[in-house]
C-alpha cells in the first residue's frame, strides 16, 4: 500500500469516529416513551365475576318458572314436551253434612239429635215422665234465656199433636249444661216417639187469654208450683198487681246448709223490696211473701225474678210462659 492510501484509510477512520462520537446518546438521559398498553388478566377478573353472579341469577329466578311451567297441564311448555294433558273427569263433591240439625224444624226428641235454631244448641234427649232432660249450651256469646221468648214446642210424632210448649230457662255460654225441662200437663208415654221445634214468640204468636173478671174489668190468675203460689192481678186483661208467697220446709232440703243458704237469699229478696217483702220463720221452715202494687211501685233491677212481670203485660203472656215452665195457672 502507497502512502496515498495510507493516509486516505487513515482519514477515514478518523470521520467514522467523528460521526461516532457526534451520534452517541448518554442512557441515562433517556426518558420512557409509552407506545401502547398491555391489558393484564386481573383487570377482566371483576367484570367476569359479575357475569356469572348475573347468569346464577337468572338460573335460580328463571328455573322455578320453567319447572311450574312443565308441571302445568295448561301452559304452552308443558305441551311442547308432554303434549296435551290426559282429560281426567271430575269427580262430584258433596256438600258436607251440617254439624246441626234445623232446630226451627220438627226433629226427633232423642239422644243422637244435635239441633240448632239462632244461638242456641240442644242435643241428646231423653223423656221422663214430665220433664225433658237434654243438654243446651250459647252457639255464639252469653244467652240469658230467662230473659228470652223462646219455647220448645212438643209433638206427638204420630199424630202430630201439640202436646206441649216448654219454656226455655237458664243462662248459657258455651260451656255443655244438663238441664231439665218442664211445662204444665207435659207428660210422656215410653211407647211413642215424640219430636219438638224451637220457636221464638212474639207478641201476636201468643194464643188469646182472657181473665174472668168483675164490672170494672178486674180479675185475677193463681199460679202454683212447688210450694209458690203467684196471685196476678189484671185490669181489662193487663197485668196491674202481683202477689207472691212461698213456703220452703226444712225437710224438703238436702241438708240444713242448702236450707239456711235458700232462706238468706230470700231474706236479701226481701230487703231489696223494702216494706214490699216479708220473710217469717214458722214450725217447719220459712214462708216469704211479697205485694206488688205495680201502678204504684217499681220492681228493683237488683230483684231478679223472671216471674214478677212489667206492668201492663197482657194476661195471654203471662198465663203462657208460667204454663211453660210447669206452673197450674188457672
Amino acid at each position: 500500500m502507497n502512502n496515498q492510501e495510507s493516509q486516505n484509510k487513515a482519514q477515514e477512520i478518523v470521520n467514522t469516529q467523528n460521526v461516532s462520537q457526534e451520534n452517541y446518546v448518554d442512557p441515562r438521559t433517556i426518558q420512557a416513551e409509552v407506545i401502547g398498553e398491555l391489558r393484564k388478566d386481573k383487570i377482566g377478573r371483576p367484570i367476569l365475576v359479575i357475569q356469572m353472579f348475573v347468569i346464577f341469577g337468572i338460573v335460580l329466578v328463571g328455573l322455578p318458572i320453567v319447572t311450574n311451567l312443565l308441571n302445568n297441564q295448561s301452559s304452552f311448555l308443558y305441551k311442547i314436551f308432554k303434549g296435551n294433558a290426559p282429560v281426567v273427569p271430575e269427580t262430584p263433591i258433596d256438600n258436607p253434612k251440617s254439624e246441626f240439625l234445623n232446630g226451627g224444624e220438627e226433629q226427633q226428641l232423642s239422644n243422637s239429635t244435635n239441633m240448632k235454631f239462632e244461638n242456641i244448641v240442644m242435643r241428646n234427649f231423653s223423656l221422663n215422665g214430665n220433664y225433658i232432660n237434654c243438654e243446651m249450651y250459647s252457639y255464639n256469646g252469653v244467652l240469658n234465656l230467662d230473659k228470652e221468648n223462646y219455647f220448645l214446642e212438643v209433638y206427638s210424632a204420630g199424630s202430630k199433636n201439640k202436646i206441649a210448649a216448654v219454656k226455655l230457662i237458664g243462662s248459657f255460654d258455651n260451656q255443655v249444661q244438663k238441664v231439665s225441662l218442664t211445662a204444665y200437663q207435659l207428660s210422656f208415654n215410653g211407647s211413642y216417639s215424640y219430636v219438638g221445634k224451637i220457636v221464638e214468640m212474639k207478641e201476636s204468636d201468643y194464643p188469646s187469654y182472657t181473665i174472668p173478671s168483675d164490672e170494672s174489668g178486674l180479675g185475677s190468675m193463681v199460679c202454683k208450683m212447688d210450694g209458690r203460689e203467684l196471685e196476678y192481678t189484671f185490669k181489662n186483661n193487663y197485668l196491674i198487681s202481683i202477689r207472691d208467697n212461698v213456703k220452703v220446709e226444712l225437710e224438703n232440703q238436702k241438708d240444713d246448709q242448702t236450707y239456711l243458704n235458700l232462706k238468706k237469699s230470700y231474706e236479701d229478696k226481701a230487703t231489696n223490696l223494702g216494706t214490699n217483702g216479708l220473710v217469717e220463720e214458722v214450725a217447719d221452715g220459712f214462708v216469704f211473701t211479697s205485694i206488688l202494687d205495680l201502678e204504684k211501685y217499681k220492681v228493683p233491677s237488683n230483684v231478679l225474678d223472671y216471674e214478677y212481670f212489667e206492668l201492663d203485660t197482657e194476661a195471654k203472656i203471662i198465663n203462657y210462659n208460667l204454663m211453660g215452665k210447669g206452673y197450674d195457672c188457672k
